[in-house]
C-alpha cells in the first residue's frame, strides 16, 4: 500500500503542531508532487480510508486520540516559490512557509501583505482561512490554484472561492497544491519601508501576543467585535482547566500551558463560549479547526 512514496506508520502528529497536542495517526504520508498526492489521495479512497491533510499545524487542535486513516503533509514539489521577472507574480506551494512568503512579497512591494504579517504555519492554511488583517489580505492577491482531487486534477479560479472573512469555500475532497498570486501594482521602491513598517507591527504584535504554544485565534470575531474582548469582559483571563490557560496577554488565544492534553484544552475552549454566550448571547465560532473531537 502506498508503495514507493514516503509514509510512516503510527506516528504521533503533536509534533507537526504549534500546539504540541495530538495522538498518533495510523499513516503519515509524506507526497513530494501532485503524482504522487494523487495516486494517495486514489488509494486511500479505493479502500474506504479517511484521509486527513496537516499543513503548518498552527491552527489546528488534535484529539488526544489521535485521528485513523491517513494524514497527508505535503513535502518536495509543495514548497518552491517562484517569482516572475517584473515582481508583480508568485507561484507558490501549498506547503511553502508562509511568513517566509510574506516577506518575499513585501521585498517585491507589495503593500497588501503587510496584513500578512505574524500568521505562522503554511500557504495552503493561510489561503484556506483567507489570512490577513485590515491591511491586507492573501485573498486579495489570489489570481488562481492548482488542487488535486480523488478524481484527478483541478484549477479554481479567484471567483470559485468565493473569499471572505477568514474564509474561502474550497471543495472538501479537494487538496491545494500550488497558489498563483498576483499584483497589479507593486511598489518596488517602497520595499525598505515596508520592511519596515512590517519589523514596527512584529514588535507590537510581540507585546499584545503571548509567548507560550497556541493555535492562534481560538475563535474567529464576531461582526462589529472582538472575541478577545468579549472573552476578557467575562473575566476569563488566566482561567485554566488542566494545563490549558486563557492567555492573560490576549484573551482569545488559548494556551498550552503545562503539559496541557487536547481535552483540556478543549473543555476550556468549550466554558469560553459557554460563559462568552451566557453573557452576552454572542455564539463564538471556533477559528482552530478540531480533529477527532
Amino acid at each position: 500500500m502506498f508503495d514507493g512514496i514516503e509514509v510512516q506508520r503510527n506516528t504521533l502528529l503533536a509534533p507537526y503542531t504549534t500546539l504540541r497536542i495530538g495522538g498518533p495517526t495510523d499513516y503519515l504520508a509524506f507526497p513530494k508532487n501532485q503524482e504522487e498526492l494523487f495516486l494517495l489521495m486514489k488509494e486511500a479512497r479505493n479502500i474506504g480510508m479517511p484521509t486527513h491533510f496537516l499543513g503548518g499545524g498552527s491552527n489546528l487542535l488534535i484529539h488526544d486520540d489521535g485521528v485513523r486513516g491517513l494524514v497527508i503533509h505535503l513535502s518536495g514539489d509543495f514548497n518552491k516559490l517562484e517569482v516572475s521577472s517584473d515582481g508583480c507574480k508568485v507561484s507558490v506551494g501549498a506547503a511553502y512557509s508562509f511568513p517566509k512568503l510574506t516577506r518575499r512579497a513585501l521585498e517585491l512591494g507589495w503593500e497588501t501583505a503587510l496584513g500578512w504579517g505574524g500568521v505562522p504555519g503554511g500557504v495552503g492554511g493561510a489561503l484556506k482561512m483567507n489570512a490577513g488583517t485590515p491591511l491586507g489580505e492573501l485573498g486579495e492577491v489570489v489570481s488562481h490554484v492548482e488542487a488535486v482531487t480523488p478524481a484527478g486534477p483541478l484549477v479554481l479560479q479567484h471567483v470559485d472561492m468565493c473569499f471572505s472573512y477568514r474564509n474561502t469555500q474550497f471543495p472538501e475532497n479537494a487538496v491545494l497544491c500550488k497558489v498563483y498570486l498576483k499584483c497589479l501594482s507593486p511598489r518596488p521602491e517602497r520595499r525598505t519601508d515596508l520592511l519596515h513598517q512590517a519589523l514596527l507591527l512584529a514588535k507590537k504584535r510581540k507585546q499584545t501576543q503571548p509567548k507560550k504554544r497556541s493555535a492562534g485565534s481560538m475563535f474567529k470575531n464576531p461582526k462589529g467585535d472582538f472575541a478577545g474582548r468579549l472573552i476578557e469582559a467575562c473575566g476569563l483571563k488566566g482561567k485554566q482547566i488542566g494545563g490549558a490557560c486563557v492567555s492573560e496577554v490576549h484573551a482569545n488565544f488559548l494556551l498550552n500551558y503545562e503539559k496541557a492534553s487536547a481535552e483540556d484544552m478543549f473543555k476550556l475552549s468549550e466554558l469560553v463560549r459557554k460563559t462568552v454566550y451566557d453573557k452576552f448571547g454572542i455564539k463564538l465560532e471556533y477559528e482552530v479547526r478540531r480533529w477527532g473531537f
